[in-house]
């Protein structure tokens, strides 16, 4: 078929163009995923060990699928486009709707259910210390001290919560020291009842929650153009379709 419409060949480029960039996009995530899944102790310090309730090694295998159906439904795209096939436009445009929708519903539930995931997080700290050290937690152990050393903060919500764990009750009065200000002083968790000058005192609780807000703007800004892109791609595809149609009736 051949239509010499500038304004259709105009359409027939944005829809390779957007959808070029979902499936970078798409590479992209796959990327992220593998790097998570062949590096996870040396990106997050065994962070993915921290607590049971929440699967977190489940995000890179997720990013790996998401990825892979992004890459799949964007060469879809590319290849309407290309061939001017209607049926591959239209697969495609209903695919991206089903995962615009499934979009919206994930931030709508994660915002809605934030408080519950906030308050899940302090419980699910507060458990992994009273596993600390125990000969079956060693991984959870590290996760704690890389915690403390990271964010310079001790116990969940201050210093004084490790007094009250399993750890703490068979070392009276004294911290990990992952707490330690100066882990070189061999003294410094001792006596850290009566004198916590030599550790931090503040809970790592708000730390750990500031740091994954952080992350979750960046991923929610992320998420935010990779939207937009198949918003543009959807109507662009839309309008290539209608084109094609319009093309064939003109010729039938």
């Amino acid at each position: 078929m051949a239509i010499g419409d500038c304004g259709y060949k105009c359409i027939k480029f944005m829809v390779f163009f957007f959808n070029l960039l979902f499936w970078l996009a798409g590479c992209a995530i796959i990327g992220i995923g593998i790097w998570l899944l062949t590096n996870k102790n040396e990106v997050a310090g065994d962070y993915t060990q921290l607590t049971g309730s929440v699967n977190y090694k489940a995000a890179p295998i997720l990013c790996i699928a998401i990825g892979a159906i992004t890459v799949v439904v964007a060469f879809l795209a590319c290849c309407g486009a290309k061939l001017e096939n209607q049926c591959m436009l239209a697969t495609y445009f209903a695919a991206i709707v089903v995962i615009f929708c499934l979009e919206i519903t994930a931030i709508v539930l994660a915002y809605t259910y934030r408080e519950k995931i906030e308050k899940n997080l302090r419980e699910e700290i507060t458990e992994t210390m009273n596993g600390y050290m125990l000969r079956q937690h060693q991984v959870i152990s590290r996760a704690i001290d890389d915690i403390q050393k990271d964010f310079k903060c001790c116990g969940n919500s201050g210093y004084r919560d490790w007094f009250e764990t399993e750890w703490g009750r068979q070392h009276k009065g004294s911290v990990p020291r992952s707490c330690c200000k100066d882990v070189t002083d061999a003294s410094c968790n001792k006596h850290a009842r009566e004198d916590p000058t030599k550790i931090y005192r503040q809970g790592c609780y708000k730390y750990v929650r500031k740091y994954l807000l952080n992350n979750l703007h960046v991923i929610s800004g992320f998420g935010i153009w990779i939207a937009v892109i198949q918003l543009m791609g959807m109507i662009f595809a839309m309008c290539l379709c209608c084109k094609i149609r319009m093309g064939d009736d003109t010729y039938a």
